[in-house]
């Protein structure tokens, strides 16, 4: 089953998150669906900064829902960057949405194909054993900085500002799309940013390994910590859970 909690920020109109599990689009809400036989878990994160991140993230989610078709990942891959294309064109008719942008982090679940897509700081964890282990690698200002050595400017700067993603007017932004064939797996949660800049993976473990809670609660119990924590932006937890326990 698919464990779905995904809230508005604590001072927004409408939540920029959205999630897609199969062929049902979600957002501001939580739920337990099914696990699709074939077709999409993903979480997008409209970017904040650009108007029409609402718009973004359910537009880039709505065209993912008309591409099941797919049959290997660079299929999947071509059929992204032809999403974003369309996302600035949509962006070019209105000056006032024209940088709208979204990350994406999800699945593509088949019975003979597991691929994962990534964009942005939206993040994809697989659980193996008891131990969490983050297989997405957040595109931020951060994370850039650090990768040069310059840690000084990285602990100064706005850890949540991202350097790739889907529109944002420009096709370059797309360049760190990451799709990849990936094993088989019985348990993966997706986050937004607004989970986990804000509880660490060690808290997410220990939720996620309580065998007295169901999965429902272990979702709620991650959106709470994280606003316990101080988060006031979107947040959304998608807990794809194979095999029951």
């Amino acid at each position: 089953m698919i464990y779905i909690d995904t809230r508005k920020g604590l001072y927004h109109k409408i939540s920029e998150d959205t999630v897609l599990v199969g062929d049902i689009i979600l957002s501001d809400e939580n739920n337990v669906l099914p696990v699709p036989k074939k077709g999409f878990v993903c979480v997008a994160d409209g970017v904040g900064g650009n108007n029409g991140g609402a718009d973004a993230s359910a537009f880039v989610l709505k065209a993912l829902l008309q591409s099941n078709a797919v049959e290997n990942p660079d299929e999947l891959k071509n059929k992204l960057i032809e999403i974003d294309s369309l996302l600035i064109e949509k962006g070019k008719a209105n000056t006032s949405i024209a940088t709208m942008a979204t990350t994406l982090t999800g699945v593509f679940l088949s019975d003979v194909l597991n691929v994962i897509m990534h964009i942005g700081n939206t993040r994809a964890y697989v659980m193996q054993g008891s131990y969490l282990k983050q297989i997405t690698q957040d595109h931020t200002v951060y994370n850039w900085l650090r990768s040069m050595g310059r840690y000084v400017e990285a602990d100064a700067c706005n850890k949540n500002q991202i350097t790739n993603c889907f529109g944002g007017g420009d096709l370059s932004l797309l360049s760190k799309l990451y799709v990849m064939e990936i094993p088989r797996f019985n348990k993966l949660l997706l986050t937004s940013d607004g989970v986990h800049e804000y509880v660490d993976i060690d808290l997410l473990e220990e939720v996620l390994n309580d065998s007295i809670i169901s999965n429902e609660m272990k979702c709620d119990r991650i959106i709470n910590a994280a606003k316990e924590a101080g988060s006031e932006d979107d947040i959304t937890v998608v807990l794809i859970q194979r095999e029951e326990e």
